[in-house]
């Protein structure tokens, strides 16, 4: 009997960025909601008698549910509910992780957090590496119209999905022989109309259309630039705080932080992270006034290494109390990234912590 390796890897979902994206944001929620819920209810406990019901278990089950969806049926429709369930699940499962990596069982391992943390980091940095990888093959966008035409056969291909359809196989420059077959397929079927939008779908218009109007606000980058200023400074009282504690036994009240007087790892780390991110910060505030878009770059430089490196010592540090932190620079990260797409004249477009890659197919 002879093997034979398949000649080419299964094609990709044009659609693979956002649902990882969803799938994601799904998983960091149920952590804070689990982690809200604990902690509003003085954590209780399912069971009795010696037994407990650790909600790892109530993962496993979304998790199977989200896999079961994917595997008894076809087409687009249940791709997305099986990337929340499944993210739902793996927030459920990831949450317990402090039990497993303690000889004791220890929910409540204080550094669970960080390791959390840095787990959806890299599954965020997995996603953008992906989002960055080459377009779609000729092939590629066969079978994805293959799947958009799937729902004509359940009565649900609207007129927009036709649409995104033939787009994808307008953008295929080969010979494939499926590309001409579908593109006659897809023009002569019968599209319903596109139906009035979800209640969801209106308020993410309404926040986008929101989102732009404050973006390109005259007095925006004043704003954000006086922000940044505060932001620079509350960061170099906590570094001149830990090298001051290195240097002096009684650092001057005016500059020592309790949080970080001390020189352990942890300190030692989120110090030299936010060092880093006050270097970027004032050298974009010196370059502000020849190069707006290069000092915003800088900004959106600093904000990413306190995302991807301080914060992940923070969170083993405080635990979950550094998410108000993670917010407020995640804020100020689509803030600059809102200015940086308007100064390189894209005012139009909403800007993702993601960038999907570009199939050519209209949103």
């Amino acid at each position: 009997m002879t093997w034979r390796l398949p000649r080419a890897r299964a094609p990709r979902n044009a659609e693979f960025v956002s649902l990882l994206e969803t799938f994601l944001i799904a998983a960091v929620a149920t952590v804070l909601t689990i982690r809200t819920q604990l902690w509003l209810t003085h954590y209780p406990q399912l069971g009795g008698r010696g037994l407990h019901i650790a909600h790892l278990l109530y993962g496993g089950i979304i998790m199977a549910t989200a896999i079961g969806i994917l595997l008894m049926f076809l087409g687009r429709s249940p791709r997305r509910p099986a990337a929340l369930l499944g993210g739902i699940g793996f927030g459920f499962f990831i949450d317990e992780l402090g039990k497993f990596v303690t000889a004791d069982n220890n929910y409540f391992f204080k550094p669970a957090a960080g390791v959390i943390y840095l787990i959806f980091i890299t599954i965020f940095l997995i996603i953008r590496r992906l989002a960055s990888d080459r377009p779609l093959t000729d092939d590629e966008r066969a079978a994805n119209a293959i799947y958009l035409a799937i729902d004509a056969a359940q009565g649900r291909l609207h007129e927009r999905e036709r649409a995104r359809a033939v787009a994808l196989l307008d953008g295929a420059h080969g010979s494939d022989p499926l590309i001409a077959p579908m593109r006659t397929l897809l023009q002569e079927l019968q599209a319903l109309p596109q139906p009035p939008p979800r209640f969801y779908e209106r308020w993410g218009e309404q926040l986008r259309g929101w989102y732009l109007r404050v973006s390109q606000w005259p007095g925006m980058p004043a704003v954000i630039t006086a922000v940044f200023v505060v932001w620079a400074i509350l960061l170099t009282a906590v570094v001149a705080g830990t090298v001051l504690s290195a240097g002096f036994t009684d650092p001057p009240r005016a500059v020592r932080l309790a949080a970080y007087d001390d020189l352990s790892f942890l300190n030692v780390a989120i110090t030299a992270c936010t060092a880093v991110s006050v270097a970027l910060v004032i050298a974009g505030l010196v370059r502000l006034r020849r190069d707006r878009l290069a000092a915003y770059r800088l900004f959106e430089r600093a904000l990413l290494v306190s995302i991807l490196l301080t914060h992940v010592f923070v969170f083993v540090k405080s635990q979950f109390g550094a998410v108000f932190g993670l917010g407020l620079d995640i804020a100020l990260l689509l803030g600059v990234k809102g200015m940086i797409d308007a100064e390189e004249g894209r005012p139009d477009e909403v800007p993702t912590l993601i960038d999907g890659p570009d199939t050519g197919v209209p949103a």
